[in-house]
């Protein structure tokens, strides 16, 4: 069942060619998935520093003047302040 390379040539240089390309592709994708994957982890990393900031911040604010902070039954920008 086996056939020689020399009964279809042209059929196994495609494939090898065929191959080679998708080697090629699957290592540029490899690569762009690292670079990816680097930022994304990079950029998790900025989001907790600036959450961390941010909590830090508003620790502080509550605690130089706790009448800064509206207290949790307020009305928000969406809800009117008057019931009529």
């Amino acid at each position: 069942m086996s056939q020689s390379r020399n009964e279809h040539p042209d059929k196994l240089d495609q494939l090898e060619e065929t191959l080679g390309f998708l080697e090629l592709q699957n290592g540029r994708s490899q690569e762009q998935f690292d670079e990816l994957s680097k930022a994304v982890h990079e950029l998790g990393k900025r989001m907790q520093r600036l959450e961390s900031r941010l909590v830090d911040l508003n620790d502080r604010l509550e605690s130089q003047d706790p009448g800064l902070v509206p207290p949790p039954h307020s009305a928000g920008p969406d809800i009117p302040r008057d019931p009529l």
